[in-house]
């Protein structure tokens, strides 16, 4: 670790005397103001009209949420600082959660292409939380003590060295030393001569529960620590990088097909192909994202609290989509959106956007072989009933000028079979589903989507896909999808597992039991979600997810993103980062959750840096995240799943 030696003076206090601040510099009146950008913030970030006062929404559900967003201006050389002061912790009602992991703040930076939901979470941000965390790349270790309402934090980088650039923050005037020396030069970060955004360094924020106020120039109040000039002096310095602005022409796109067609595989080739539009993905899966909540507890999961969970990010997912249409970004509706009544009512709100539908419906042996291959991967079976009352209802959408359209689809892309081909299909499926009323058009059934729950169909093909079948091990001898994968994290069946009377007479502690055969069982975790002792225990490693959206209907069965996405859809890891932070291995012998048998693997934390990085101590491998259920700190590694 860098040393933690200051220019503050020769005394060698960690006290920051006033005749030891940097000079004062005169702002001029030509400089452009610097402060929180509204187009690189979360959805539910709101700035207030000073620009440097922010909060996010805290009610309901919001309560579990993170909220980060930007400044309007970043750095790419020099010496410069800035600050933030925690005004007040917003009131909120989570009788399941810690109170210290109620209110949080965590201060930092980060590049511009980083994830703004998930500051000190990647190779390119670093963060200090108000649990008392340095956190960098995902790694959580102690320093610089606990802080909150009341509390001025400084964060000051220095870039001149660009090879042993350092971060380094201060707390009330107190010099708490070099949080992390890293190399921001070309074989490293490349922030210095950044020519664009994207590998500039900006100020960052991430909130929960809490009102702040930034400090970015003099006339802010900020005093800069000796040696550093106050942010906004960057500008007249040529060392400023605008953030990104409001986009012209807004569009939204809305995905429509059935579950596991592909629609989120096109979204992120898209959103990769078109990095200048910054795309925000919308879909009941950000409000997860937002709660932190682990892929392993999206995969595996279906007990009561898990539903109560989703019932929360349905709430939530629809309250952003209010807010999306008021914002000048592009998005991205990845959901199934088959109900022609589901569309029209999302779309609503967007009235002065270029609204496109892209339909992805491959052929059905196409469609049957992915479906095939994500249910492997997941490890579960899902109600048929959902899937095939979709196909039920599933209307292809026209264009608003289309004969007697009452849709808004100024454009309608079909990227597989094109439309004539996938009506006839689609009449055939339907056809189908009249004699064939306990049969699916593909061997694995999927779960209804959580977010159309608003309409009656939809509801109830929710409610029937919302637990699994028994919390019995699944039986991989009796699949049809064969041996899993090593890394597909589906246990065999053991000696351990529950039998079916012991279920039968525990369905209060492992759920709703299911009429369907063995054959079709689904494993799930013996944790509920919001398990106070699942918390307490190494179950939930509080990182970033590796997989993205479980209980909507964008795809359940994919993997997280590993593109460079902004703002709330954004998944920046997905796998990568379990590649990175965990090696895995089989441990089939454990108790865990409840109490009840279930195997689990293990997450050993490995220490792995990227060229010019020099990390701090991973002993602290836990951050000052809290889950809803929470009721303890993090565990200290090595860190448990059970499923």
């Amino acid at each position: 670790m860098a040393s933690k030696k200051h220019p503050l003076g020769a005394s060698g206090t960690n006290e920051a005397p006033p005749g030891k601040r940097g000079k004062l510099e005169t702002p001029s009146a030509s400089k452009p103001k610097v402060a929180l950008n509204p187009f690189d913030c979360n959805l539910d970030f709101s700035i207030e009209s000073d620009g440097i006062s922010g909060s996010a929404l805290h009610n309901e559900g919001f309560a579990y949420c993170w909220s980060g967003a930007r400044a309007n201006f970043g750095i790419r050389g020099g010496k410069y600082c800035f600050g933030c002061r925690v005004i007040e912790n917003q009131p909120v009602v989570m009788e399941d959660t810690a109170k210290e992991q109620q209110n949080l703040c965590r201060v930092g930076l980060s590049k511009g292409e980083s994830d703004v939901g998930s500051l000190g979470e990647s190779m390119s941000s670093f963060g200090y939380g108000g649990t008392g965390k340095f956190s960098h790349r995902g790694n959580f270790t102690t320093y610089g003590g606990p802080f909150g309402a009341g509390d001025t934090i400084i964060c000051a980088v220095d870039l001149e060295n660009p090879s042993h650039a350092t971060i380094s923050f201060a707390k009330n005037g107190r010099w708490l030393g070099v949080g992390m020396e890293f190399d921001a030069g070309p074989r490293g970060l490349g922030i210095t001569g950044a020519g664009d955004y994207k590998n500039a360094l900006f100020p960052h924020i991430l909130l929960k529960n809490v009102k702040i106020r930034m400090m970015l120039s003099i006339d802010h109040g900020l005093q800069p620590l000796q040696g550093y000039k106050a942010w906004d002096a960057a500008i007249l310095d040529g060392n400023a990088v605008r953030g990104p602005e409001a986009a012209a022409n807004c569009e939204i796109i809305m995905m429509v097909g059935l579950p596991g067609s592909g629609k989120t595989t096109w979204a992120e080739k898209w959103c990769k192909e078109h990095p200048e539009k910054r795309y925000m993905v919308l879909g009941t899966n950000l409000a997860l994202d937002q709660m932190k909540v682990p892929g392993l507890m999206r995969k595996k999961n279906y007990g009561e609290r898990f539903e109560r969970l989703m019932d929360r990010a349905t709430k939530i997912f629809n309250k952003l989509i209010e807010r999306a249409s008021k914002t000048s970004r592009n998005f991205i509706i990845d959901q199934t959106n088959v109900y022609r009544s589901a569309r029209i009512r999302k779309l609503k709100p967007f009235k002065n956007f270029c609204k496109t539908a892209v339909v992805v419906f491959p052929d059905p042996e196409e469609l049957k072989r992915r479906t095939c291959a994500r249910a492997q991967e997941m490890g579960k079976e899902v109600p048929q009933e959902a899937v095939n009352e979709m196909l039920a209802n599933f209307l292809l959408p026209n264009t608003k000028d289309s004969l007697n359209s009452v849709e808004p689809f100024d454009e309608v892309r079909f990227v597989e079979l094109q439309r004539n081909d996938a009506e006839r299909f689609l009449a055939e499926m339907k056809d189908g589903l009249s004699g064939k009323k306990n049969e699916s058009f593909s061997s694995t059934a999927i779960k209804r989507s959580a977010s159309d729950r608003s309409d009656r169909e939809d509801s109830k093909a929710f409610r029937q896909g919302s637990y699994s079948s028994a919390y019995a091990l699944q039986d991989i001898r009796e699949s049809p999808h064969g041996p899993p994968h090593l890394q597909s994290q589906v246990p065999y069946t053991s000696a351990h597992a529950p039998s079916a009377s012991y279920l039968q007479d525990h369905d209060s502690v492992y759920g709703r039991q299911s009429t369907f055969p063995d054959r079709f069982s689904r494993d799930s975790s013996i944790s509920s979600y919001g398990n106070q002792q699942g918390f307490a225990r190494g179950d939930l490693y509080a990182q970033r997810p590796s997989m993205t959206a479980l209980y909507d209907d964008r795809d359940i069965y994919s993997r997280g993103s590993t593109l460079p996405h902004h703002g709330l859809g954004s998944r920046p890891y997905g796998a990568p980062l379990q590649g990175l932070l965990c090696t895995e291995s089989y441990d089939p012998g454990r108790t865990g959750g409840f109490g009840g048998p279930a195997p689990s693997s293990y997450l050993t934390p490995q220490v792995r840096g990227y060229p010019g990085a020099y990390d701090r101590s991973m002993a602290g491998q836990y951050g000052d995240y809290s889950f809803p259920g929470s009721g303890a700190q993090q565990p200290f590694p090595p860190h448990r799943y059970s499923y």
